[in-house]
């Protein structure tokens, strides 16, 4: 090989890319490669913050020659590691904040040490020992070293080569997720990788989300919405201890909603709680999700209690995020955006819905929750679901839907239905008040009012 160092010297550039690209990795042998490896490293020192773009060349060159060399394994792995000052020189590297050196060296030495570790456990304790702070500080910022910091991260926990402080990794891995969201960008491939590898495949995140703050909870119960809806996803469930500990959260969360009588609920533990319901609703209706939970008895009858509840707070004298939005002319102004009651904003919106529909769904050929909901009046709390609510859509189908389910194969609960007496007619805004009361009902017979047009109905 000619002197590369001393034509790098003498500016011969394209000489030493010759030289650079009559390399072939793919066929070296691992005696050969330690050789070698000292040349490519010291030709990528002596160009790497270069503002030639011959010199910036010759130093990604030598990067994409080494990341290349990963590949074939542990030894050569090891041969661009065992340079003492190596570590050191690529931190200084990525931890320039003059900014001299050209992002796209800096972007490829950080994958360089993302392919040091690939199935390596002693460069993955040397690289994340040496290098923790950076990577864990890039995986939250959500910039241009986000992927390949998570990628070193994911390596070294999944092979356990070092320690590694879970509570603070999940909640960085959160912290991207959120930067992604509000930026409406993509979530970098290696933080979904290491995210859903705690999902899915283990279950030590059971013992640090007691101890996450609670708004990194609602981050993450969030995307575990997301993660149920998506149906690609469903050939990789939730890793069962995952999913019963937040089961168990959601029944401690609402229990706290059952035991008040009070409107003014604790915000931070509601919000908490109505989002877990939203995730136990929609795991309702996916499998394997939703087997586990219609055996689960305790679950029916908390969530028939909860609808209790919400409609129980819903007719308090004080108007609150429970009271139901019932009247045509308040919904038209709802729909046209001309309304004050901000209600798609608020927590509790579509809440009942979601209630009604983990029901609906949890009474799907399972006898024992079709006699826990006529047994403890939860089928009467369904059947006051079906007027429109503009708190709450699709309410009315889903209560349907609960009926139906709670009557299929069911004689008892069929001749429930069928022995209900009509007292008298439900008090309905609906019913009482069309475009805005121009035509009302009394005494069973309609009647124009005011200005109305048209005959009678």
């Amino acid at each position: 090989m000619i002197d590369v160092k001393q034509n790098i010297t003498d500016k011969n550039y394209d000489k030493v890319l010759e030289t650079l690209n009559s390399l072939n990795i793919s066929d070296t042998d691992a005696e050969t490669f330690r050789q070698e490896v000292s040349i490519l490293i010291e030709s990528f020192y002596v160009c790497h913050d270069s503002e030639e773009e011959p010199a910036n060349r010759i130093a990604i060159k030598c990067l994409n020659l080494l990341k290349r060399a990963c590949a074939r394994g542990e030894s050569f792995q090891n041969a661009i590691v065992a340079r003492v000052e190596f570590l050191e020189r690529v931190r200084d590297i990525l931890e320039n904040e003059q900014g001299t050196i050209p992002e796209n060296v800096r972007s490829n030495c950080l994958q360089l040490l993302a392919n040091l570790c690939v199935q390596n456990m002693c460069n993955q304790e040397r690289i994340i020992t040496f290098m923790n702070t950076f990577l864990l500080k890039n995986v939250s910022s959500n910039g241009g070293y986000s992927n390949a910091s998570a990628m070193i991260l994911y390596n070294g926990f999944l092979y356990k080569a070092v320690s590694l402080n879970l509570h603070d990794i999940l909640n960085r891995l959160l912290e991207n997720i959120e930067a992604n969201r509000l930026a409406q960008t993509n979530v970098p491939e290696f933080v979904c990788i290491f995210l859903e590898y705690l999902i899915v495949e283990s279950n030590e995140m059971v013992e640090v989300l007691e101890k996450i703050d609670v708004s990194k909870k609602l981050l993450l119960y969030r995307y575990l919405i997301e993660y149920i809806r998506q149906e690609d996803r469903r050939i990789h469930p939730i890793h069962p201890d995952v999913f019963k500990h937040l089961l168990a959260e959601f029944k401690k969360k609402s229990d706290m909603i059952l035991k008040t009588d009070n409107v003014q609920l604790d915000a931070q533990d509601t919000e908490e709680a109505f989002t877990l319901l939203v995730l136990i609703a929609d795991a309702s209706c996916v499998e394997p999700y939703g087997s586990f939970l219609r055996h689960d008895g305790g679950l029916f009858l908390n969530l028939g209690c909860l609808l209790r509840q919400m409609q129980l707070l819903g007719k308090s004298d004080m108007k609150n995020m429970f009271t139901p939005v019932q009247k045509i002319e308040e919904i038209l102004k709802i729909k046209q955006g001309d309304s004050n009651l901000d209600i798609e904003t608020q927590i509790s919106y579509s809440l009942r819905s979601a209630v009604v529909k983990a029901l609906a769904n949890l009474a799907y050929k399972s006898k024992k929750n079709q006699k826990l909901a006529r047994e403890m009046n939860i089928i009467e709390a369904i059947l006051e679901c079906t007027n429109l609510d503009a708190r709450n859509p699709l309410i009315k189908e889903w209560s349907i839907l609960a009926i139906h389910n709670l009557c299929d194969d069911n004689v008892e609960n069929q001749q429930f239905i069928a022995g209900l007496k009509k007292l008298a007619d439900a008090e309905n805004s609906l019913i009482t008040e069309y475009k805005s009361g121009t035509i009302r009902i009394t005494d069973g017979r309609p009647s124009n009012s005011g200005d109305a047009k048209g005959g009678s109905t």
